[in-house]
């Protein structure tokens, strides 16, 4: 023990589970579908369009997602804070 040091704040992160080469957007974009589910507001050509995710792995602020409208590069609406 170093001397005149019995306590000290830590911050530990403990990865849990890894994912590479998937979809991720950030956690805030998320919106509650009122049929039930998630889905993200994509932005395309001045158009929006809610298209219907599946979650899976979470950060503190990405989220992986899949769904049938939704590709790499798209771009989704983030509401302001």
């Amino acid at each position: 023990m170093a001397r005149g040091l019995d306590q000290a704040a830590v911050l530990v992160h403990v990865t849990t589970q890894t994912v590479h080469g998937v979809l991720a957007v950030p956690v805030d974009s998320l919106l509650a579908l009122s049929g039930g589910g998630e889905g993200v507001e994509v932005v395309s050509g001045g158009r929006r369009q809610v298209v219907a995710v599946s979650t899976g792995v979470f950060t503190g602020t990405m989220v992986e997602v899949s769904g049938g409208g939704l590709s790499a590069g798209d771009q989704v609406e983030v509401p302001s804070s």
